[in-house]
């Protein structure tokens, strides 16, 4: 008895001890996201066309239609999606069919918007064994910082089809972030003006892209004066720029590639003649490059290239007391990087008159 009763003791004891809390499974790599708070700040949206990487040739438009019909349009304002398109439309920058993060948040940028959603359909929907998913993301632009992110599986209903089921599991995916999203505050989105100056910029590209035809021959009537004055309408605008502490872009000033190696010094030319009818004004050079994933080097190398200008101008004459120079690295990209003429445009020399 006296066994028993010291075995039962010992068995109490042990249940009685707090056992070892069992460590927590790692979260699911395709966990939800959802910073619920700041969904609010979102008042200016840009929707990108979904990529489609399934074997449905609708899906991804099933979905971008879906996540649209979700939006209330009293909270958040959406730039829409044929707009978008139709800015690019038949230049060198036109847009693919389904639009990647990076260039869904770059557009953001360009554009003014408070953040990107973006998000793909991938898998197979037929066969065997179908594995079809749905993700939707929103990133806040231009930070990239990711405030909703999830993905699903879609299983068709019996008789429903697959962009139906797209449609309804993207919807139930994003619903807590539909749901929050926006403010019903007053904010201006989208200004009308930068729209209009985008699309011209696209189209220049596409017009820079035919051949030019071969300049007028110059008849020489009488030998120049020995201080250039404007003659050009480019030179006698610029001049007028430079007078009004106005900026602009340097046309025809190129480089080699991503090198601070002048290869077109035209508009540096032509710069020299618009700073000698003004005498009293000075000139910053700013260099541009087309954004990488070393900020560091891209300083480095719109310093380099900022310099160069700097050189040719004093070399055709300008005094260099009248100009300085800055390197701005990647920042306020005219058009996308993602395409040779959007980083060409990009790698840019501008212009201020100083007083």
């Amino acid at each position: 008895m006296r066994l028993l009763l010291l075995v039962l003791a010992a068995a109490a004891a042990a249940c009685a001890a707090p056992r070892a809390a069992a460590p927590e499974p790692p979260p699911a790599a395709d966990a939800t996201v959802l910073r619920a708070a700041e969904l609010a700040r979102v008042r200016c949206l840009l929707v990108a066309p979904f990529e489609n990487a399934s074997d449905t040739p609708l899906a991804a438009e099933a979905a971008t239609s879906a996540i649209l019909s979700g939006v209330d349009a009293a909270r958040t304002r959406v730039f829409p999606v044929a707009e978008l398109r139709a800015l690019f439309r038949d230049t060198p920058l036109e847009l693919p069919e389904g639009v990647s993060p990076s260039l869904a948040l770059e557009l953001a940028g360009i554009l003014g918007a408070d953040a990107a959603l973006h998000g793909a359909v991938e898998g197979r929907s037929k066969g065997s064994d179908p594995a079809l998913v749905v993700s939707v993301r929103l990133a806040l632009s231009p930070q990239r910082e990711l405030l909703f992110a999830a993905s699903a599986p879609v299983r068709p209903a019996p008789g429903e089809r697959t962009e139906a089921a797209v449609r309804r599991t993207i919807l139930e995916t994003a619903q807590p972030m539909l749901a929050r999203l926006g403010d019903p505050g007053r904010k201006r989105c989208f200004d009308a003006e930068r729209t209009r100056a985008l699309r011209a910029l696209a189209v220049a590209e596409a017009r820079a892209a035919q051949p030019a035809p071969p300049p007028p021959p110059q008849v020489v009537e009488r030998p120049a004066p020995a201080r250039p004055q404007p003659r050009t309408p480019r030179q006698v605008e610029w001049a007028r720029r430079l007078g009004g502490a106005g900026r602009f872009v340097a046309e025809d000033v190129t480089f080699a590639s991503r090198t601070a190696q002048l290869q077109r010094d035209a508009g540096l030319a032509d710069l020299a003649v618009a700073l000698s009818a003004s005498s009293d004004v000075k000139a910053r050079i700013e260099a541009f490059v087309d954004s990488s994933s070393d900020p560091e080097g891209d300083a480095k190398l719109s310093a380099a290239m900022a310099q160069a200008a700097v050189q040719r101008l004093v070399d055709l004459g300008v005094a260099r007391e009248r100009l300085s120079w800055a390197g701005r690295g990647g920042e306020s990209p005219l058009l996308p990087n993602f395409t040779v003429r959007g980083r060409a445009a990009n790698r840019r020399i501008e212009i201020v008159g100083l007083r």
